[in-house]
């Protein structure tokens, strides 16, 4: 994937008020759907149906920047927004693991460090506390 020279302002202004616009209401959508299908026979509640919207814009919102990211088309960015937005926070861990597995700099930094002195270092600690 190419190195991405635009600042997070130039790529707002690249989708457009419109476009994120869009990505909102795809996102709320979602999470109207969601909430609803979840109500069993309940009474829907204002509380119940705003708190899902919000997270399902939150998660809207990071699926659209992670497809912006990826270069995808506008089309399959607003299809993808809606499947993670409806599946809300669940989404946020598949997204995190896309990124890590296709993106060598957050690979580096989610990786565990591997240091075998280090490792070897605790283990002798563990061995002296279980030792007295």
């Amino acid at each position: 994937m190419p190195q991405d020279t635009l600042s997070f302002i130039q790529r707002l202004q690249e989708y457009g008020i419109l476009g994120y616009a869009w990505i909102l209401l795809v996102s709320f959508w979602a999470g109207t759907a969601k909430y609803l299908t979840s109500l069993n026979g309940k009474k829907p509640t204002i509380f119940g149906w705003l708190s899902e919207t919000c997270v399902s814009g939150f998660v809207g919102i990071i699926a659209a920047m992670t497809c912006q990211y990826y270069q995808l088309d506008f089309l399959l960015t607003s299809a993808i927004t809606g499947i993670c937005a409806h599946n809300g926070t669940r989404s946020l861990y598949l997204i995190g693991e896309i990124l890590k597995k296709n993106t060598t700099s957050l690979n580096r930094i989610a990786s565990e460090p591997t240091d075998t002195a280090l490792m070897a270092k605790r283990k002798e600690q563990d061995d002296e506390k279980h030792d007295k």
